[in-house]
């Protein structure tokens, strides 16, 4: 089958005004796809998959992913732009079904006027849309308040390699059985593609409450945090700074040496916010910290979520870690670059039961990085990204099984 042949079924299904040939430098063809329904998806990759040709979700950002080395198959890029709508609200069960290419802000304003929200995850992630959100693995879309954006997934539509479309059902968890949405979740495309999902939402919170602290040390701040976090506080954010970092975001703050900022958030109705904020209060005070100045803790809000500007580079490095071992690879990875002459800084963020992120900036990063990582992981830490292979075999074979021909955005979850 040639390439005029594909695009001629691709134009077919969704009509040539939705059809754009892309440059693919010599290769075998490439055409990124505008569908406007799950239908039209379906046909999609039902027809290009009987050319054997990969399909690739493209998401709000609208960038191809990287053609594989050798890879000799044309390529269909299968955008999300056009599924675009909330197909479905309902306000007293607090769930909304919307389609894949909505992204997290779009849905958030259309829900805002209701006094809804999806809940208290980072706009940078809420950039994205649905699909991607729920399709790529990424410890960003976690709140303390809220859990892992999959958390509020309650059903996936989405279409597997040979055109079938799948729905996982809206139930009662008690009446579900098997929950096959999280198969689909953190995919990455593989498994299926996302064509909508059901989300529960939340009511927005009556209040907002900040507040920062000093404490000792970085080991003190983050001992406070679990154990805000063991009696049941739920934060809609937290963030520990080190000295030097906090130098850094506050212009030029002075903390004593080794000491640590620490600030924090708290939503809900009024009552509620004030005892989070309380609970948090007391852990720091159990761990020797002190209320400090809150308009850090507002200023630090502020460029989360309104958009202010934080004082770069970004990060250089960022590790994820269990609550046991945040601590370790903070001090490890320090360690390791003062004994090569390099210096590091770092705050610490997206706390839940699962641990945290540590995010660091190191001076100078060409030669260090490297370093950096190794003591990271021999920390026990997790550089971002990184995955557990020890599935790899069953992942492999449900693959095989549902996409034979392994079309399905090849190359992802390798």
């Amino acid at each position: 089958m040639t390439a005029a042949a594909l695009e001629a079924e691709l134009i077919a299904a969704v009509g040539a005004e939705h059809v754009e040939p892309v440059d693919a430098a010599g290769g075998p063809g490439q055409w990124r796809v505008r569908p406007g329904s799950a239908a039209e998806v379906a046909e999609v990759i039902r027809r290009a998959g009987a050319h054997r040709a990969a399909v690739h979700p493209v998401g709000a950002a609208g960038r191809p992913p990287r053609a594989l080395p050798g890879e000799a198959r044309p390529r269909v890029l299968v955008s999300t732009r056009r599924l675009d709508q909330v197909l479905q609200l309902d306000e007293l069960s607090l769930l909304v079904h919307a389609q894949a290419g909505i992204t997290g802000l779009e849905l958030e304003r259309i829900l805002a006027p209701r006094g809804l929200s999806i809940g208290d995850y980072p706009p940078v992630v809420l950039t994205s849309s649905l699909g991607g959100i729920l399709a790529v693995r990424t410890p960003g879309k976690s709140s303390a308040r809220h859990g892992f954006f999959e958390e509020a997934v309650v059903s996936v539509s989405a279409v597997l390699a040979d055109g079938r479309t799948v729905h996982t059902r809206a139930a009662p968890r008690r009446a579900t059985g098997p929950d096959l949405a999280r198969v689909l979740c953190g995919s990455e495309g593989t498994i299926g593609f996302i064509t909508s999902a059901v989300l529960r939402i939340h009511a927005r919170p009556e209040a907002r409450l900040v507040a920062a602290y000093v404490l000792p040390s970085v080991d003190a701040a983050v001992s406070a945090i679990y154990l805000a976090l063991r009696e049941e506080a739920a934060p809609s954010g937290m963030r520990i700074y080190d000295a030097a970092e906090a130098a850094h975001h506050f212009g030029g703050l002075a903390l004593p040496p080794g000491h640590a900022l620490v600030c924090a958030a708290t939503a809900g109705p009024t009552d509620l916010a004030a005892c989070d904020r309380d609970l948090i209060a007391s852990a720091v005070a159990a761990e020797g910290g002190r209320a400090t100045d809150p308009e850090l803790a507002e200023l630090w809000w502020r460029r989360l979520h309104a958009g202010e500007p934080t004082p770069g580079p970004a990060p250089t490095l960022q590790v994820t870690a269990t609550p046991g071992k945040v601590r370790a690879v903070y001090h490890a990875v320090l360690a390791e670059l003062a004994a090569i002459g390099a210096t590091g800084r770092a705050h610490i963020s997206r706390f839940d039961a699962d641990g945290a992120v540590v995010f660091l900036t190191i001076d100078p990063p060409s030669a260090a990085v490297a370093v950096a990582e190794r003591a990271a992981e021999a920390a026990g830490g997790w550089l971002l990204g990184a995955r557990a292979q020890k599935l790899d075999p069953y992942l492999r074979a449900l693959r095989e099984a549902l996409d034979p021909d392994a079309i399905m955005n090849p190359g992802a979850l390798a």
